[in-house]
C-alpha cells in the first residue's frame, strides 16, 4: 500500500499553473492513498480526482472557508465526521477498506502561528482517534508546522513527552528521510517570501506516522521518498511550495 501526504499550497496567484504540474505528480507516484493540505475548493478536488483517475475522495471544507483537506483513495472510504470547532479546522478522517482490513488514515494541517495552538489541536486528533473501535492500523499525516526531535508536537506523537498529561504512541516512518519537506534554500516559491530562506534552514514539516500496533506485527516499510521536488522538461517551476511525502507499506 502505497501513501503519501502533500501541501498544495493554496495560493491564487499561482494555482492555475501549478494545477497540472501537482496533477502530474500525483500520477508519477501513483499513490493508493494521498492526504492533501490546502485544496483551494471541493471543485478542484474533483477536477483533480478525475485527472488522476482515482474515484473515491473525501473533501473537508475548513470553517467559514473554501479551502479544506482532502484525501484521494482508489479503495472505497468510509468518512468520519465530527462537530468539533478544533478538529474542523485542521483534520479530517477515514476508514480505508484493504482487502479486508480497516486502515485508519487521519489527514492534519495543523496551525502555523501557534505552538499552543498546534498542541491544542494535536490532542484533539489523538482523542479522537483513540476513540476509534473500527481500525486495525492507524496512520497519521499531513503538514504538522512542526520539527522533528525539536518541537513538543512531534516529542508528544512518538511518545517522548506527555501533554496534559496525556500520553501517546506513534512511529515517525520518515525518521530515516534526510530530505525537507519545506526547503527555504531550493524551491523557488520561497524565495520571495519575507526573504525567509536566507535566514533559516530546511526542515521536514510533512510527516507520515504509523500508531504503535502492538502486540499486533507492525507493516513493513519498504520504502519512503520525497516527491514534487524536482523541476520537469514540460514544467520549469516546482508544483508547490512544500515537497510530498510517500511511503509503501506491506500488511
Amino acid at each position: 500500500m502505497r501513501v503519501a501526504t502533500f501541501n498544495v499550497w493554496n495560493n491564487n496567484d499561482t494555482w492555475a499553473m501549478r494545477k497540472e504540474a501537482i496533477i502530474n505528480e500525483i500520477i508519477r507516484i501513483n499513490a493508493d492513498v494521498i492526504a492533501l493540505q490546502e485544496v483551494p475548493c471541493l471543485q478542484e478536488i474533483k477536477f483533480i480526482s478525475k485527472q488522476v483517475g482515482i474515484n473515491h475522495y473525501h473533501f473537508m471544507q475548513y470553517q467559514g472557508e473554501e479551502e479544506g483537506l482532502a484525501i484521494l483513495s482508489k479503495y472505497p472510504l468510509e468518512k468520519i465526521s465530527i462537530t468539533n470547532d478544533v478538529l474542523n479546522q485542521c483534520a479530517q478522517r477515514v476508514i480505508v477498506d484493504l482487502a479486508g482490513l480497516n486502515i485508519g488514515i487521519t489527514n492534519v494541517h495543523l496551525n502555523w502561528k501557534s505552538v499552543s495552538t498546534r498542541e491544542t489541536e494535536i490532542m484533539e486528533v489523538i482523542n479522537w482517534i483513540s476513540k476509534s473501535n473500527s481500525s486495525d492500523y492507524e496512520l497519521l499525516c499531513g503538514d504538522f508546522n512542526s520539527i522533528p526531535n525539536i518541537s513538543s508536537i512531534y516529542n508528544f506523537l512518538v511518545g517522548e513527552v506527555s501533554l496534559n498529561k496525556i500520553d501517546t504512541s506513534w512511529v515517525d516512518l520518515g525518521q530515516s528521510l534526510k530530505s525537507p519537506t519545506l526547503d527555504f534554500i531550493n524551491n523557488s516559491w520561497l524565495h520571495n517570501r519575507d526573504n525567509l530562506n536566507t535566514i533559516r534552514v530546511p526542515v521536514r514539516f510533512d510527516w507520515i506516522l504509523l500508531k504503535s500496533c502492538y502486540p499486533k506485527k507492525e507493516p513493513k516499510l519498504s520504502k519512503i521518498e520525497v516527491f514534487a521536488n524536482k523541476t520537469t522538461s514540460l514544467h520549469q517551476f516546482l508544483p508547490s511550495d512544500h515537497y510530498g511525502v510517500y511511503i509503501d507499506l506491506s500488511f
